[in-house]
């Protein structure tokens, strides 16, 4: 489905001139529908350390995906050999959650971060990256403003701090780059869109511009969010289409910045024909409605004109209460609405946009 775009993937010329490709054409016209222009990805168990998984979902859906989502922590040193293979010659797009992880020695705080400790790793990866052919996007402290999350700005986890360390880190990280002229690593802005109000504030966590040259420090806007099902009385859960999932956090996130793309970079929806869930987390069979028809209308959807990139969660981690199964093939109606798009895209052309590569 990609082929069409390898030359845009590559970096043409990054070091010598400020432009290059853009990944994929921003949807201009409110009508478009969002199937219609984005990279459509995926992550599979073990990427990027193995890929097996992810090559046995591309060979199930019958089409080489646009992005190959991964997670990783601050041992994994981006853009070598494996992501060279992984990449595939520049027919896929790399997406890593990248996770400032702990120790024995201790864990890496906002703290830290910001005040260069972590510099030692970060100057491995930006070697790295200089001879890194592609580009990788990265979101870092991913999902940071969840109440449940290790990063959450101000809940005095061993991985997070304050708000304004957390801005402070964000900026360091992104600077520590820009200073060095690494073009080819991307930054992912990326919260949570739930709406739990023990939740940060997505805006209080925003880096906002550099004061001197008023450079940003954002490349993409990232949201990531989940379809839990309907649990019934006993949950309370209940389905919920990918617009009504996205809407508003499609919009707070785009008021923060007005020419930032915008990425989902991790989602998924239960299987509502299986019980998926647990005693704890129940999600019971639900005969009113079909993964395979959340897809299509996901893939139908005009409501999100900046919206460039979906990256699907596809796994399950069977009784767990923070898992269902979100896989692509957890029923033949899901596998078959996907694998009806990527037969019906892949053939159509799409309409790159020239832009700046990113703000540095």
């Amino acid at each position: 489905m990609v082929s069409r775009f390898r030359s845009a993937l590559r970096l043409v010329a990054a070091a010598a001139s400020p432009v290059a490709f853009s990944l994929v054409a921003s949807n201009v016209a409110a009508a478009v529908p969002v199937g219609d222009t984005v990279l459509f990805g995926a992550y599979a168990n073990g990427l990027p350390y193995y890929d097996d998984a992810f090559l046995a979902l591309e060979k199930k859906v019958g089409a080489k995906l646009d992005i190959a989502s991964g997670f990783v922590d601050w041992d994994y040193v981006l853009g070598e050999e494996r992501d060279v293979k992984l990449a595939a010659d520049g027919a896929r797009v790399l997406l890593y959650s990248w996770e400032p992880h702990c120790t024995k020695h201790g864990c890496i705080s906002f703290r830290d971060v910001a005040r260069g400790r972590a510099d030692r790793y970060l100057e491995s990866v930006a070697a790295s990256m200089k001879r890194f052919p592609y580009v990788i996007y990265v979101r870092p402290w991913a999902e940071m403003n969840a109440y449940w999350s290790p990063y959450q700005p101000g809940s005095r986890r061993p991985r997070a701090g304050s708000i304004e360390e957390f801005r402070a880190a964000w900026r360091h990280l992104y600077d520590f780059f820009r200073q060095r002229d690494i073009r080819n690593l991307k930054f992912v802005f990326n919260p949570d869109i739930g709406k739990d109000p023990q939740n940060t504030p997505i805006a209080d966590l925003w880096p906002g511009h550099d004061p001197k040259d008023g450079h940003g420090y954002v490349d993409v806007l990232g949201m990531d969010g989940y379809n839990w099902g309907d649990s019934q009385k006993e949950g309370g859960e209940e389905w919920v289409e990918f617009e009504e999932l996205f809407e508003e956090g499609y919009h707070v996130l785009t008021a923060l910045d007005e020419k930032a793309p915008v990425w989902v970079c991790e989602f998924g929806s239960k299987e509502p024909k299986k019980d998926d869930g647990t005693k704890g987390s129940p999600a019971p069979p639900d005969a009113t409605h079909d993964k395979g028809e959340w897809i299509r209308n996901m893939l139908r959807s005009t409501a999100f004109p900046r919206l460039e990139a979906l990256a699907y969660f596809s796994a399950y981690r069977p009784n767990s209460d923070t898992a269902r199964d979100f896989r692509f093939d957890s029923s033949q109606s899901s596998l078959n609405a996907v694998r009806e798009y990527l037969r019906a895209h892949r053939q159509k052309p799409r309409r790159p946009r020239r832009e700046k590569a990113g703000s540095r």
